[in-house]
């Protein structure tokens, strides 16, 4: 039994160090896992005919230095007082999944765009209700240094399933316009036309 995972493990060693990188049509990126990261973010966010406060916290992992999957939890910071239901106060919160995309992510300065999607809930002083919170975005990541990114980025909210009086999506949909502070690490490097002509002459 020792020397068949001896033989096993060996195998499998020499396999890794000589197989060759398979090129696709979509290019030789490799979309394993390179990194992880975790941070905060701080939201402008239109509700109703209000400008409202909004921060959060994030985390997911890297694939392929390329593609940031994780998870999120925001809610309002302040409580708004929603006039069109007899004044009572209303909050927020939402728990969305997370995929970033960014482009040229080794630039000091690069595009990104993004998609959230998850359940929420909203609450009066009197009763809460269940939501689902959609949201894209699109901006710029800073690469202050290896361990901490900056985003600034632009969207729109889209919320449904709401069925409290006075909260349907249409009022609860709204711009947004937000700042994350990102930490964490990608491990690797961007490969370069060298190595890949590499790939095609092996």
């Amino acid at each position: 039994m020792k020397r068949f995972l001896f033989s096993t493990l060996f195998l499998l060693a020499f396999l890794h160090v000589h197989a060759q990188k398979e090129q696709t049509v979509l290019g030789d990126k490799s979309w394993g896992w390179t990194g992880f990261w975790g941070g905060y973010r701080h939201q402008l966010t239109q509700i109703g005919d209000d400008i409202s406060y909004a921060r959060g916290a994030f985390w997911g992992i890297e694939l392929g230095r390329t593609v940031l999957i994780g998870w999120g939890r925001f809610s309002l910071s302040d409580r708004l007082r929603w006039s069109v239901v007899d004044n009572q106060d209303f909050d927020m919160t939402w728990n969305p999944l997370i995929v970033h995309v960014g482009f040229d992510n080794h630039k000091a300065i690069h595009p990104q765009i993004g998609f959230e999607v998850g359940r929420g809930r909203v609450e009066t002083s009197s009763d809460t209700d269940r939501i689902l919170v959609m949201q894209p975005t699109v901006g710029l990541e800073i690469n202050a240094l290896r361990w901490c990114h900056i985003g600034i980025d632009g969207g729109y909210r889209m919320v449904g399933n709401s069925t409290l009086p006075g909260f349907d999506g249409t009022r609860l949909n709204g711009w947004t316009a937000q700042l994350s502070l990102k930490f964490g690490y990608s491990w690797g490097k961007k490969r370069d036309k060298s190595d890949r002509d590499k790939d095609y002459r092996m």
